[in-house]
């Protein structure tokens, strides 16, 4: 039996697991999730994960919401360094690594199955082809997958805090509406959970359509991008369906931004909890014309396959994947 200790640490919450990896499989033997701020620090959570687990893993992998340098994390919303050293000297642990948690997410796809996939653009997939990973939730993460020959090869980036480009004069109102409000307009403050309602904001404050007083009160009561997406789908509110649609089509247009700058023959995977609550949007026109819309790249872009990844473990078995490999 060989035991690998896995992690995903992200500000809110975070999941470790061991386990049994033998034959090239993988088989969870133990996992627990925490809430993140609760715990001074990692290394008291780990602490408590180990104890309950009862296991003595021989490499462990964690992937960690901030950037990483020299096998360290700073994480970007929690006041906390990630040391694979300090892990090592604390609990015995020979082989540790840390990595960002889109290394992660991108080490992962390659152990997904085909039923953790939902296909929302056909394309004709080129074997062995780099393949592209970005995903709105919080914030938009982005990634490249290459395959060196022997193995793959995970570049992490910060592409979401690229500027937002704005298409046509409505989007470039949008893009000074942001500006005024958060000083500075990048894709990410118009392709994540807070973006969906800058753009809701946007179209009701400037009159673009007209906000309901019903929606309005849901917008208290509840996380705003989870009620404009919940009434979107639902056909019931039309600002909060033109929200959506201009979501997907910025969605789209990045995505097909980084499978260009990647030449990502493999496909691009969307991963984040946007993609799987727009899972459905996601495969409409409006994604697909936005992801093409390339003006000479089109016949390029029009045969990359592009996924949902519907597993939301896919970080957590990107770090087993990795630990298993030190």
């Amino acid at each position: 039996m060989s035991l690998i200790l896995a992690g995903r640490i992200g500000g809110s919450k975070t999941k470790l697991a061991v386990f049994d990896y033998s034959n090239g499989t993988f088989k969870r033997l133990a996992s627990e999730e925490y809430n993140t701020p609760k715990f001074k620090d990692f290394y008291s959570m780990l602490k408590n994960f180990l104890s309950v687990a009862k296991a003595k893993p021989r490499a462990a992998c964690f992937a960690a919401a901030g950037p990483c340098h020299d096998n360290v994390c700073e994480m970007t919303n929690l006041p906390w360094s990630i040391d694979a050293a300090r892990i090592n000297k604390l609990f015995g642990i020979k082989k540790v690594t840390v990595i960002n948690d889109y290394e992660g997410i991108a080490f992962g796809i390659e152990v997904l199955k085909k039923s953790d996939l939902k296909q929302v653009k056909p394309g004709k997939p080129v074997k062995l082809s780099r393949k592209a990973v970005l995903g709105a939730s919080t914030g938009l993460g982005e990634a490249i997958i290459a395959w060196l020959g022997h193995d793959d090869f995970v570049l992490p980036s910060e592409g979401g805090h690229v500027d937002f480009a704005a298409r046509n004069e409505l989007e470039w109102e949008l893009k000074k509406f942001i500006k005024r409000k958060t000083g500075r307009a990048d894709i990410e403050t118009v392709v994540s959970k807070k973006g969906l309602y800058n753009i809701y904001q946007f179209l009701t404050r400037a009159g673009h359509v007209k906000e309901s007083g019903r929606v309005k009160k849901l917008l208290k009561k509840k996380a705003p991008y989870l009620v404009i997406a919940d009434e979107a789908l639902k056909g019931t509110d039309a600002a909060c369906k033109k929200a959506v649609d201009m979501f997907t089509s910025f969605y789209g247009s990045e995505a097909g931004n980084l499978a260009l700058t990647a030449k990502a023959g493999g496909g691009v995977f969307l991963v984040g909890s946007m993609s799987k609550l727009l899972a459905k949007k996601l495969k409409s026109s409006v994604f697909k014309k936005s992801f093409e819309d390339k003006s000479k790249m089109k016949s390029l872009l029009k045969n990359i396959p592009v996924y949902v990844v519907m597993n939301e473990d896919v970080a957590l078995l990107g770090a087993a994947n990795l630990a298993s490999k030190l």
